[in-house]
């Protein structure tokens, strides 16, 4: 595990950098990697763990969106739903934060999907209640519809908090290397 003491602002500068560059592209267009942004949130929880730097974090991904909206990237997604972003994206901090606060570990293969069905779940929530989809659907017909959008979110966080893991314990291993 990285000792966070010594790496605290290099690594948030790292993983700021992955979420801004990932995110610019992440409403569906195929130009770049997927969206690295939930994967972001849990790992800074998890190894950063300062809670005043989420704000930081939310915030790079507002503006971030903005860069991307001003690129040409459709604004549907950007209405008072997301709003519902601030808790979505705590919980995967949170998630992190706890997985850390436990001792890692296999917690870590138990919290991913957990708090990536929790984000989904917020996220989605918001945007039923506060987008309304134009045909008025129940919140069950809602569910129904976006539940097959949730398999993508949960393997492209999975890989990437993987290969975060991956490329802390290669780092930790080259350090201790004579």
């Amino acid at each position: 595990m990285i000792r966070r003491e010594r790496f605290h602002w290099p690594l948030a500068l790292g993983l700021a950098l992955a979420m801004f560059v990932t995110r610019i592209g992440h409403f569906g267009e195929y130009g770049g990697p997927p969206d690295a942004s939930w994967a972001v949130f849990f790992l800074a929880g998890l190894w950063l763990r300062e809670p005043r730097l989420f704000p930081a974090f939310f915030a790079l991904a507002w503006v971030a969106d903005l860069v991307a909206f001003g690129l040409g990237t459709p604004t549907l997604c950007y209405s008072p739903a997301y709003l519902f972003l601030v808790p979505a994206y705590g919980l995967l901090w949170w998630a992190g934060h706890a997985v850390a606060a436990a001792g890692a570990g296999w917690r870590i293969a138990a919290a991913v999907p957990a708090a990536a069905l929790g984000c989904f779940a917020l996220a989605n929530l918001g945007m039923y209640l506060l987008a309304p989809p134009p045909a008025a659907t129940s919140l069950s017909a809602f569910a129904s519809q976006v539940a097959s959008w949730f398999p993508g979110y949960l393997l492209t966080m999975s890989v990437y908090v993987a290969g975060g893991l991956a490329a802390a314990a290669a780092f930790s291993m080259l350090r201790r290397a004579p």
